[in-house]
Protein backbone atom coordinates (compact mmCIF):
# COMPACT_ATOMS: atom_id res chain seq x y z
CA UNK A 1 0.00 0.00 0.00
CA UNK A 2 2.91 2.41 0.72
CA UNK A 3 3.91 2.05 -2.75
CA UNK A 4 -0.03 3.01 -3.97
CA UNK A 5 0.27 5.45 -1.65
CA UNK A 6 3.74 7.40 -3.10
CA UNK A 7 2.47 6.29 -6.72
CA UNK A 8 -0.83 8.34 -6.59
CA UNK A 9 1.15 11.59 -6.03
CA UNK A 10 2.85 11.24 -9.46
CA UNK A 11 -1.24 10.68 -10.88
CA UNK A 12 -1.80 14.30 -10.00
CA UNK A 13 0.63 16.35 -10.65
CA UNK A 14 0.96 16.54 -14.50
CA UNK A 15 -2.80 17.57 -13.95
CA UNK A 16 -1.69 20.64 -12.97
CA UNK A 17 -1.27 22.48 -16.21
CA UNK A 18 -3.62 20.24 -18.09
CA UNK A 19 -6.79 19.51 -16.52
CA UNK A 20 -8.16 23.16 -17.58
CA UNK A 21 -7.20 23.07 -20.85
CA UNK A 22 -10.24 21.62 -22.69
CA UNK A 23 -11.95 24.60 -20.70
CA UNK A 24 -9.89 27.66 -21.46
CA UNK A 25 -12.29 29.33 -24.67
CA UNK A 26 -15.10 29.36 -22.43
CA UNK A 27 -13.30 30.59 -19.46
CA UNK A 28 -12.03 33.36 -21.70
CA UNK A 29 -15.58 34.27 -22.74
CA UNK A 30 -17.00 34.24 -19.07
CA UNK A 31 -14.43 36.94 -18.62
CA UNK A 32 -14.50 39.16 -21.11
CA UNK A 33 -12.50 41.96 -19.95
CA UNK A 34 -9.58 39.57 -19.44
CA UNK A 35 -6.74 40.23 -21.80
CA UNK A 36 -5.61 37.52 -24.16
CA UNK A 37 -1.62 37.19 -22.09
CA UNK A 38 -4.32 36.31 -18.78
CA UNK A 39 -5.67 33.77 -20.59
CA UNK A 40 -3.05 32.30 -22.19
CA UNK A 41 -1.13 31.79 -18.93
CA UNK A 42 -3.71 29.87 -17.34
CA UNK A 43 -1.69 26.98 -18.33
CA UNK A 44 1.47 27.41 -17.84
CA UNK A 45 1.39 30.30 -14.91
CA UNK A 46 1.60 27.22 -12.53
CA UNK A 47 4.79 25.90 -14.24
CA UNK A 48 7.00 29.21 -13.38
CA UNK A 49 6.16 28.49 -9.31
CA UNK A 50 7.53 25.08 -9.65
CA UNK A 51 11.09 26.16 -10.15
CA UNK A 52 11.07 28.05 -7.06
CA UNK A 53 9.58 26.21 -4.43
CA UNK A 54 11.37 22.74 -5.89
CA UNK A 55 13.66 24.12 -4.26
CA UNK A 56 12.29 25.13 -1.28
CA UNK A 57 11.00 21.93 -0.75
CA UNK A 58 14.16 20.55 -1.02
CA UNK A 59 15.36 23.14 2.13
CA UNK A 60 11.71 22.08 4.33
CA UNK A 61 12.80 18.69 4.10
CA UNK A 62 15.76 19.61 6.39
CA UNK A 63 13.43 20.50 9.51
CA UNK A 64 10.02 18.99 8.51
CA UNK A 65 8.82 15.41 8.07
CA UNK A 66 8.13 14.52 4.24
CA UNK A 67 4.84 13.80 5.04
CA UNK A 68 4.05 16.54 6.96
CA UNK A 69 5.03 18.92 4.00
CA UNK A 70 3.58 16.48 1.40
CA UNK A 71 0.03 17.04 3.33
CA UNK A 72 0.11 20.91 3.49
CA UNK A 73 1.15 20.36 -0.52
CA UNK A 74 -2.29 18.71 -0.99
CA UNK A 75 -4.18 20.90 0.90
CA UNK A 76 -3.28 23.66 -1.28
CA UNK A 77 -3.10 21.61 -4.32
CA UNK A 78 -7.37 21.13 -3.36
CA UNK A 79 -7.78 24.76 -2.13
CA UNK A 80 -6.13 26.04 -5.71
CA UNK A 81 -8.00 23.93 -7.71
CA UNK A 82 -11.61 23.44 -6.53
CA UNK A 83 -11.14 27.74 -6.01
CA UNK A 84 -10.91 28.13 -9.36
CA UNK A 85 -14.69 27.22 -10.11
CA UNK A 86 -15.76 30.02 -7.72
CA UNK A 87 -13.05 32.69 -9.18
CA UNK A 88 -15.29 36.33 -9.15
CA UNK A 89 -12.87 37.34 -12.00
CA UNK A 90 -9.78 36.69 -13.80
CA UNK A 91 -7.29 37.59 -11.12
CA UNK A 92 -8.62 35.59 -8.97
CA UNK A 93 -8.45 32.62 -10.97
CA UNK A 94 -4.71 33.90 -11.78
CA UNK A 95 -4.02 33.74 -7.81
CA UNK A 96 -5.16 30.21 -7.50
CA UNK A 97 -3.08 29.05 -10.63
CA UNK A 98 -0.12 30.17 -9.07
CA UNK A 99 -1.21 28.62 -5.68
CA UNK A 100 -1.33 25.83 -7.46
CA UNK A 101 1.99 25.58 -9.11
CA UNK A 102 3.38 26.55 -5.44
CA UNK A 103 1.75 23.24 -4.06
CA UNK A 104 2.75 21.20 -7.51
CA UNK A 105 6.54 22.42 -6.36
CA UNK A 106 6.84 21.50 -3.11
CA UNK A 107 5.33 17.81 -3.79
CA UNK A 108 7.11 16.68 -6.66
CA UNK A 109 10.40 16.31 -5.25
CA UNK A 110 9.14 14.24 -2.09
CA UNK A 111 7.22 11.84 -3.88
CA UNK A 112 10.40 11.20 -6.31
CA UNK A 113 12.25 11.16 -2.91
CA UNK A 114 10.35 8.89 -1.08
CA UNK A 115 10.74 6.43 -3.54
CA UNK A 116 14.45 6.36 -3.18
CA UNK A 117 14.24 6.64 0.81
CA UNK A 118 11.78 3.44 0.70
CA UNK A 119 12.91 1.42 -2.11
CA UNK A 120 16.56 0.38 -3.29
CA UNK A 121 18.30 -1.91 -6.32
CA UNK A 122 16.46 -3.16 -8.90
CA UNK A 123 12.95 -2.37 -7.15
CA UNK A 124 14.02 1.23 -6.88
CA UNK A 125 14.11 1.14 -10.67
CA UNK A 126 10.73 -0.03 -11.35
CA UNK A 127 9.24 2.13 -9.04
CA UNK A 128 11.00 4.86 -10.81
CA UNK A 129 8.92 3.21 -14.07
CA UNK A 130 5.91 3.11 -12.62
CA UNK A 131 5.71 6.64 -11.16
CA UNK A 132 6.70 7.73 -14.69
CA UNK A 133 4.26 5.61 -15.73
CA UNK A 134 1.81 7.09 -13.02
CA UNK A 135 2.63 10.76 -14.59
CA UNK A 136 1.89 9.59 -18.19
CA UNK A 137 -1.35 8.14 -17.04
CA UNK A 138 -2.00 11.22 -14.98
CA UNK A 139 -1.84 13.42 -18.27
CA UNK A 140 -4.26 10.91 -20.42
CA UNK A 141 -7.00 11.07 -17.40
CA UNK A 142 -6.69 14.61 -17.31
CA UNK A 143 -7.75 14.97 -21.24
CA UNK A 144 -10.23 12.36 -20.71
CA UNK A 145 -11.96 13.92 -17.03
CA UNK A 146 -11.58 17.60 -17.77
CA UNK A 147 -13.00 17.56 -21.05
CA UNK A 148 -16.07 15.47 -20.58
CA UNK A 149 -17.02 18.21 -17.46
CA UNK A 150 -16.33 20.95 -19.45
CA UNK A 151 -19.27 19.62 -21.65
CA UNK A 152 -21.66 20.77 -19.03
CA UNK A 153 -19.90 24.22 -17.77
CA UNK A 154 -15.96 25.92 -17.17
CA UNK A 155 -16.42 25.62 -13.59
CA UNK A 156 -16.80 22.05 -13.61
CA UNK A 157 -13.49 21.42 -15.10
CA UNK A 158 -12.11 22.53 -11.99
CA UNK A 159 -13.73 19.77 -10.00
CA UNK A 160 -12.02 16.96 -11.10
CA UNK A 161 -8.92 18.74 -8.88
CA UNK A 162 -10.80 16.48 -6.32
CA UNK A 163 -8.88 13.89 -6.97
CA UNK A 164 -6.47 14.77 -4.99
CA UNK A 165 -9.02 14.24 -1.97
CA UNK A 166 -8.42 10.39 -1.67
CA UNK A 167 -4.77 10.79 -2.41
CA UNK A 168 -4.40 13.26 0.95
CA UNK A 169 -6.24 10.33 2.46
CA UNK A 170 -3.62 7.57 1.22
CA UNK A 171 -1.15 9.73 2.49
CA UNK A 172 -2.89 10.71 6.03
CA UNK A 173 -3.55 6.48 6.42
CA UNK A 174 -0.11 4.80 5.17
CA UNK A 175 2.55 7.32 4.98
CA UNK A 176 5.05 6.81 7.97
CA UNK A 177 6.02 10.14 9.21
CA UNK A 178 9.33 10.20 9.97
CA UNK A 179 11.29 12.60 11.58
CA UNK A 180 14.34 14.81 9.31
CA UNK A 181 18.03 13.76 10.00
CA UNK A 182 20.13 16.30 11.61
CA UNK A 183 21.25 18.56 9.55
CA UNK A 184 25.40 18.83 9.37
CA UNK A 185 27.08 21.15 7.05
CA UNK A 186 29.21 19.65 4.99
CA UNK A 187 28.64 16.13 6.35
CA UNK A 188 28.62 13.11 3.68
CA UNK A 189 24.61 13.17 3.37
CA UNK A 190 24.52 16.98 2.64
CA UNK A 191 28.14 16.80 0.38
CA UNK A 192 26.22 18.00 -3.28
CA UNK A 193 27.36 15.81 -5.94
CA UNK A 194 29.10 17.67 -9.27
CA UNK A 195 27.68 14.86 -11.72
CA UNK A 196 23.70 15.86 -10.57
CA UNK A 197 24.42 19.22 -13.27
CA UNK A 198 25.56 16.61 -16.41
CA UNK A 199 22.00 14.80 -15.74
CA UNK A 200 20.10 17.88 -15.38
CA UNK A 201 21.44 18.96 -18.64
CA UNK A 202 20.09 15.31 -20.05
CA UNK A 203 17.14 16.16 -18.20
CA UNK A 204 16.44 19.63 -20.61
CA UNK A 205 17.80 17.73 -23.67
CA UNK A 206 15.32 15.68 -23.10
CA UNK A 207 12.14 17.30 -22.35
CA UNK A 208 13.69 19.60 -25.58
CA UNK A 209 13.26 16.37 -27.65
CA UNK A 210 9.69 15.51 -25.94
CA UNK A 211 7.97 18.55 -25.76
CA UNK A 212 8.23 19.58 -28.89
CA UNK A 213 5.36 17.36 -29.66
CA UNK A 214 2.54 18.99 -27.63
CA UNK A 215 4.10 22.28 -27.86
CA UNK A 216 4.08 22.55 -31.79
CA UNK A 217 2.01 19.12 -32.76
CA UNK A 218 -0.84 21.85 -34.02
CA UNK A 219 1.30 24.23 -36.09
CA UNK A 220 2.86 20.80 -37.52
CA UNK A 221 -1.08 19.54 -38.33
CA UNK A 222 -1.49 23.07 -39.50
CA UNK A 223 1.20 23.23 -42.04
CA UNK A 224 0.17 19.72 -43.18
CA UNK A 225 -3.14 21.42 -43.72
CA UNK A 226 -4.77 18.95 -40.94
CA UNK A 227 -7.29 21.32 -39.07
CA UNK A 228 -9.13 18.59 -37.12
CA UNK A 229 -8.38 19.47 -33.03
CA UNK A 230 -9.75 16.43 -32.34
CA UNK A 231 -7.14 14.55 -34.01
CA UNK A 232 -4.48 17.26 -32.56
CA UNK A 233 -5.65 15.90 -29.13
CA UNK A 234 -5.75 11.97 -30.18
CA UNK A 235 -2.04 12.31 -31.01
CA UNK A 236 -0.41 14.43 -28.20
CA UNK A 237 -2.41 11.43 -25.80
CA UNK A 238 -1.01 8.94 -28.12
CA UNK A 239 2.46 10.31 -27.16
CA UNK A 240 1.91 9.92 -23.10
CA UNK A 241 0.76 6.19 -23.59
CA UNK A 242 3.70 5.74 -25.31
CA UNK A 243 5.13 7.21 -22.02
CA UNK A 244 2.90 5.24 -19.90
CA UNK A 245 4.26 2.18 -21.54
CA UNK A 246 7.66 3.17 -21.74
CA UNK A 247 7.84 4.13 -17.49
CA UNK A 248 5.85 0.25 -16.84
CA UNK A 249 8.24 -1.80 -18.86
CA UNK A 250 11.77 0.30 -17.85
CA UNK A 251 12.40 -2.45 -15.39
CA UNK A 252 12.12 -5.32 -17.75
CA UNK A 253 14.33 -3.89 -20.67
CA UNK A 254 16.73 -1.94 -18.84
CA UNK A 255 17.64 -5.63 -17.16
CA UNK A 256 17.51 -7.07 -20.56
CA UNK A 257 19.05 -4.52 -22.56
CA UNK A 258 21.66 -3.46 -19.52
CA UNK A 259 24.35 -1.13 -21.29
CA UNK A 260 22.42 -0.78 -23.81
CA UNK A 261 19.43 0.35 -22.30
CA UNK A 262 20.32 4.11 -22.65
CA UNK A 263 21.20 3.52 -26.63
CA UNK A 264 18.26 2.53 -27.42
CA UNK A 265 16.31 4.88 -25.59
CA UNK A 266 17.55 7.81 -27.87
CA UNK A 267 17.14 4.99 -31.04
CA UNK A 268 13.57 5.20 -29.79
CA UNK A 269 13.20 8.79 -29.81
CA UNK A 270 15.26 9.12 -33.02
CA UNK A 271 12.90 6.16 -34.95
CA UNK A 272 9.96 8.30 -33.64
CA UNK A 273 10.93 11.78 -34.62
CA UNK A 274 11.86 9.97 -38.53
CA UNK A 275 8.52 8.57 -38.89
CA UNK A 276 6.76 11.85 -37.97
CA UNK A 277 9.28 13.94 -40.29
CA UNK A 278 9.83 11.22 -43.51
CA UNK A 279 6.02 9.67 -43.09
CA UNK A 280 4.09 13.06 -42.76
CA UNK A 281 1.44 12.18 -45.00
CA UNK A 282 0.19 9.31 -43.29
CA UNK A 283 -1.00 9.67 -40.41
CA UNK A 284 -1.40 6.34 -38.77
CA UNK A 285 3.03 6.37 -39.35
CA UNK A 286 2.68 9.86 -37.26
CA UNK A 287 0.87 8.05 -34.97
CA UNK A 288 2.87 5.74 -34.43
CA UNK A 289 6.47 7.93 -34.51
CA UNK A 290 4.99 9.94 -31.82
CA UNK A 291 3.81 6.66 -29.36
CA UNK A 292 7.39 5.02 -30.33
CA UNK A 293 8.65 9.34 -28.85
CA UNK A 294 6.70 8.89 -26.11
CA UNK A 295 8.34 5.34 -25.36
CA UNK A 296 11.49 6.50 -25.32
CA UNK A 297 11.06 9.53 -22.95
CA UNK A 298 9.20 7.63 -20.64
CA UNK A 299 11.83 5.44 -20.02
CA UNK A 300 14.18 8.36 -19.94
CA UNK A 301 13.31 10.24 -17.16
CA UNK A 302 13.29 7.79 -14.64
CA UNK A 303 16.57 6.52 -15.52
CA UNK A 304 17.82 10.09 -14.85
CA UNK A 305 16.46 9.96 -11.58
CA UNK A 306 17.46 6.66 -10.67
CA UNK A 307 20.89 7.59 -11.34
CA UNK A 308 20.77 10.58 -8.86
CA UNK A 309 19.45 8.87 -6.57
CA UNK A 310 22.59 6.78 -6.69
CA UNK A 311 25.20 9.54 -5.84
CA UNK A 312 22.98 11.33 -3.42
CA UNK A 313 22.14 11.23 -0.33
CA UNK A 314 19.89 12.62 2.91
CA UNK A 315 19.29 15.58 2.13
CA UNK A 316 21.44 16.07 -0.67
CA UNK A 317 18.97 13.55 -2.36
CA UNK A 318 16.14 16.68 -1.66
CA UNK A 319 17.81 19.06 -3.09
CA UNK A 320 19.35 17.25 -6.36
CA UNK A 321 15.67 16.13 -7.24
CA UNK A 322 14.64 19.42 -7.04
CA UNK A 323 17.24 20.79 -9.66
CA UNK A 324 16.15 18.07 -11.68
CA UNK A 325 12.57 18.67 -11.61
CA UNK A 326 13.80 22.33 -12.36
CA UNK A 327 15.13 20.97 -15.30
CA UNK A 328 11.99 19.53 -16.88
CA UNK A 329 10.28 23.01 -16.53
CA UNK A 330 13.17 24.60 -17.96
CA UNK A 331 13.16 22.41 -20.77
CA UNK A 332 9.76 22.07 -21.66
CA UNK A 333 10.28 26.27 -21.68
CA UNK A 334 13.41 25.86 -24.21
CA UNK A 335 12.17 23.31 -26.41
CA UNK A 336 9.49 26.05 -28.34
CA UNK A 337 11.82 28.63 -28.37
CA UNK A 338 15.26 26.72 -29.11
CA UNK A 339 13.07 24.62 -31.84
CA UNK A 340 11.55 27.89 -33.27
CA UNK A 341 15.22 30.08 -34.03
CA UNK A 342 17.07 27.07 -35.23
CA UNK A 343 14.24 26.57 -38.02
CA UNK A 344 14.30 30.39 -38.80
CA UNK A 345 18.20 30.43 -38.71
CA UNK A 346 18.82 27.43 -40.65
CA UNK A 347 15.64 26.76 -42.25
CA UNK A 348 12.34 28.06 -43.68
CA UNK A 349 10.94 28.60 -40.50
CA UNK A 350 8.65 25.69 -40.45
CA UNK A 351 7.74 23.05 -37.55
CA UNK A 352 8.55 20.69 -40.47
CA UNK A 353 12.23 21.74 -40.91
CA UNK A 354 12.97 21.99 -36.58
CA UNK A 355 11.31 18.41 -36.30
CA UNK A 356 13.55 17.16 -38.99
CA UNK A 357 16.59 18.77 -37.62
CA UNK A 358 16.02 16.83 -34.60
CA UNK A 359 15.15 13.71 -36.22
CA UNK A 360 18.78 14.33 -37.53
CA UNK A 361 20.21 15.19 -34.02
CA UNK A 362 18.75 11.65 -32.69
CA UNK A 363 19.56 9.82 -35.18
CA UNK A 364 23.49 10.83 -35.01
CA UNK A 365 23.49 10.82 -31.37
CA UNK A 366 22.07 7.49 -31.30
CA UNK A 367 24.39 6.12 -33.92
CA UNK A 368 27.83 7.13 -31.93
CA UNK A 369 26.54 5.40 -28.96
CA UNK A 370 25.68 2.22 -30.54
CA UNK A 371 29.40 2.60 -32.15
CA UNK A 372 30.88 3.02 -28.87
CA UNK A 373 28.89 -0.01 -27.51
CA UNK A 374 29.89 -1.91 -30.74
CA UNK A 375 33.24 -1.10 -29.87
CA UNK A 376 33.35 -2.41 -26.21
CA UNK A 377 31.48 -5.93 -27.45
CA UNK A 378 33.77 -6.23 -30.13
CA UNK A 379 36.86 -5.50 -28.09
CA UNK A 380 38.51 -2.75 -30.38
CA UNK A 381 38.58 -0.72 -27.19
CA UNK A 382 40.13 -2.58 -24.67
CA UNK A 383 42.39 -3.19 -27.69
CA UNK A 384 43.19 0.28 -28.29
CA UNK A 385 43.24 1.24 -24.41
CA UNK A 386 45.78 -1.81 -24.22
CA UNK A 387 48.03 -0.34 -26.84
CA UNK A 388 48.48 3.00 -25.71
CA UNK A 389 49.13 1.77 -22.69
CA UNK A 390 51.84 -0.32 -24.17
CA UNK A 391 53.12 2.86 -25.88
CA UNK A 392 52.86 4.84 -22.19
CA UNK A 393 54.91 2.41 -20.47
CA UNK A 394 57.47 2.38 -23.40
CA UNK A 395 57.78 6.35 -22.92
CA UNK A 396 57.88 5.91 -19.23
CA UNK A 397 60.40 3.42 -19.63
CA UNK A 398 62.91 5.56 -22.03
CA UNK A 399 62.98 8.68 -19.58
CA UNK A 400 63.30 6.34 -16.44
CA UNK A 401 66.68 5.19 -18.90
CA UNK A 402 67.15 8.44 -19.52
CA UNK A 403 67.31 9.55 -15.58
CA UNK A 404 69.50 6.59 -14.78
CA UNK A 405 71.77 7.39 -16.92
CA UNK A 406 72.25 10.78 -15.29
CA UNK A 407 72.64 9.69 -12.36
CA UNK A 408 75.70 7.43 -12.85
CA UNK A 409 76.96 10.50 -15.15
CA UNK A 410 76.33 12.46 -11.89
CA UNK A 411 77.89 9.68 -9.43
CA UNK A 412 80.70 9.63 -11.44
CA UNK A 413 81.38 13.17 -11.45
CA UNK A 414 81.37 13.13 -7.29
CA UNK A 415 84.09 10.46 -7.39
CA UNK A 416 86.52 12.83 -9.18
CA UNK A 417 85.57 15.15 -6.58
CA UNK A 418 89.04 16.11 -4.23
CA UNK A 419 88.34 18.44 -2.52
CA UNK A 420 88.70 17.53 1.70
CA UNK A 421 86.91 20.56 2.78
CA UNK A 422 83.23 19.55 1.21
CA UNK A 423 84.28 15.55 1.73
CA UNK A 424 81.17 15.91 4.34
CA UNK A 425 78.80 17.20 1.51
CA UNK A 426 79.94 15.27 -1.02
CA UNK A 427 78.95 12.15 1.06
CA UNK A 428 75.57 13.21 1.98
CA UNK A 429 74.86 14.06 -1.92
CA UNK A 430 76.53 10.22 -2.53
CA UNK A 431 73.84 9.06 -0.50
CA UNK A 432 70.69 11.29 -1.73
CA UNK A 433 72.01 9.61 -5.30
CA UNK A 434 72.18 6.12 -4.45
CA UNK A 435 68.65 6.35 -2.79
CA UNK A 436 67.56 8.28 -5.86
CA UNK A 437 69.31 5.56 -8.11
CA UNK A 438 67.55 2.65 -5.56
CA UNK A 439 63.89 4.26 -6.24
CA UNK A 440 64.13 4.54 -9.91
CA UNK A 441 65.47 0.49 -10.10
CA UNK A 442 62.80 -0.18 -8.37
CA UNK A 443 59.82 1.61 -10.12
CA UNK A 444 61.30 -0.13 -13.72
CA UNK A 445 61.06 -3.60 -11.81
CA UNK A 446 57.40 -3.08 -11.03
CA UNK A 447 56.49 -1.68 -14.14
CA UNK A 448 57.99 -4.83 -15.69
CA UNK A 449 56.05 -6.61 -14.09
CA UNK A 450 53.29 -5.07 -14.79
CA UNK A 451 54.19 -5.37 -18.44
Amino acid sequence: MLKYAILSVSLITVMAGAMIAPAVASIAAAFPEATALQINVLTSLHAGMVVPFSFISGYLVRKYSKKNILIVSLILYLIAGLGGAVSPDIWFMLATRALLGISVGLMIPISLTLISDNYHGEERTQTLGLQSAATNLGGIIAILVSGTLAMYGWEYSFMAYGMAAPILLLVLLILPNIKPEPYVKDSANNRFEPRIFLLAIYMILTFVVFFGIPSNMALFLKELDVTNTVLNGIIIATCSVGGFLGGLSLAYFRKKFKTFFVPLQVTFMAIGFSLIVFYDQSLYAMGLGVLILGFGYGSTVPVIFDSASKITTGNAAAMATALLVSSIYLGQFISPVLLGTVSRTFGDGSVHFSYLMMALALIFVAVMLMINKFMHITGINRWLSRNSSKRLFAEISTQQSDLQNSVRELNQRIDQLQFSENQQSIEKLTTLVEQLHQKIELQHRNQQMQN
